[in-house]
């Protein structure tokens, strides 16, 4: 038996305090496809400069949309949980019953005034969600009045794309067999919203009930080569879009598990960054890009995982003076992904939405509107682009 992960996303440094919460319960719910009779939980509060403290936490789970079986969640025996700041830590198991298909639900108190500096987040909202609750603790509650997420965090407003979001965890694990795999998924917006992650967690439940768990490594305006970019019009400057890729890759993949497999999507940003926002010293060439997937490519070959390489999607909307540029470097890089045999393989998710008449553009079916980030239809092709089959397949 093994400690697998059930769920886990990346957490956002929004280096702000993005909402303040009183007397609200958080809860939380997780679709899993694993097999197990105990859960534990990986409590987190990386970047905050104040305590988080949670004064009643319950664990349960949801079938054909009943909610039963509240467990209270203990750390060294204690119901009241403190994170400080920086600290991560694992609760004390937990004795439940968990199958592929049943959602767990886990519900958190905060008695008195707690702000918020850094969340986990999802924008498609399929695989997990959340809902707030002010007034009362609900945690042994199976229902309670519902206050909207957009309403919690004021300060992420700003985004016209409404997300739900989770402070003060990083993972659910749950103690299952130890031939269970792990995918990981590195990237940017694209994965971090959560549209193409979410439907390949319903294709692997429905498939492979019991035997694969998918983590989500992306972060939103992430690129492999450089720092966050700048911007003076978001909160903290633009700090959540991550440190560069080929830094935080080693940690965010491989500080708790080793994946079996790991799909790699991203460049956009390292492509059509430098010229929306005036960084023309960090315009970068088709070789440097190539240097940095060889890196990642090198890097989780010697941890022991495989490593599938996403094409990248294309981007056009408006046709903007420099767009023939980063279009030449966007072509160049994926014929270079579709060639290359350093990768155990590559994902043609570029195929999978493009435009048939227009190969530059995305699908006007698969994207939010913007020209770029997958919606549900978009996400579903970019699933569906996954050879989980061949990924699966026993050496």
């Amino acid at each position: 038996m093994k400690w697998k992960m059930a769920w886990s996303y990346q957490p956002i440094n929004h280096n702000t305090c993005i909402g303040t919460i009183t007397n609200t319960t958080l809860r939380g719910f997780f679709k899993n496809n694993l097999n197990g009779n105990k859960l534990r939980i990986r409590f987190s509060n990386p970047y905050s400069p104040e305590s988080l403290i949670f004064d009643h936490v319950t664990i349960g789970k949801r079938i054909s949309g009943d909610i039963e079986g509240f467990h209270t969640v203990r750390y060294k025996g204690n119901e009241l949980i403190k994170i400080e700041p920086g600290d991560v830590f694992t609760s004390d198991e937990i004795d439940m019953d968990i199958k592929p298909g049943e959602d767990i639900v886990l519900s958190i108190y905060i008695k008195d005034t707690a702000n918020i500096y850094c969340v986990c987040s999802t924008w498609s909202a399929k695989s997990w969600n959340t809902k707030y609750g002010i007034g009362k603790d609900y945690t042994l509650d199976k229902s309670f009045p519902e206050t909207d997420n957009y309403d919690i965090y004021p300060v992420l407003q700003y985004d016209v794309n409404r997300a739900n979001h989770i402070f003060g965890i990083s993972a659910i694990e749950v103690l299952t067999d130890d031939n269970v795999k792990t995918m990981a998924l590195f990237g940017d917006s694209i994965t971090h919203m959560s549209y193409y992650s979410d439907v390949l967690t319903d294709k692997i439940i429905e498939k492979y009930p019991g035997k694969i768990t998918i983590v989500n490594r992306g972060i939103g305006g992430n690129r492999l080569l450089h720092d966050y970019t700048r911007l003076a019009e978001i909160p903290s400057g633009g700090t959540i879009f991550g440190g560069p890729g080929i830094e935080r890759f080693e940690r965010d993949i491989y500080r708790w598990d080793v994946p079996d497999y790991v799909v790699v999507l991203i460049g956009i940003n390292d492509f059509t960054h430098p010229y929306f926002f005036n960084r023309n010293d960090e315009i970068i060439t088709l070789e440097e890009y190539k240097k940095g997937l060889l890196r990642l490519i090198d890097l989780a070959h010697s941890k022991g995982s495989k490593i599938y390489i996403g094409t990248v999607i294309p981007f056009k909307k408006d046709k903007l003076e420099w767009f023939d540029e980063v279009e030449s470097l966007r072509n160049e890089a994926n014929e270079w992904i579709r060639k290359q045999k350093e990768a155990d393989g590559y994902i043609d998710f570029d195929l999978a939405v493009r435009d048939a008449d227009d190969p530059e553009k995305i699908d006007d079916t698969c994207h939010i509107g913007d020209g770029i980030h997958p919606n549900e239809e978009g996400g579903k092709r970019m699933a569906y682009a996954v050879p989980l089959e061949l990924l699966l397949k026993e050496d």
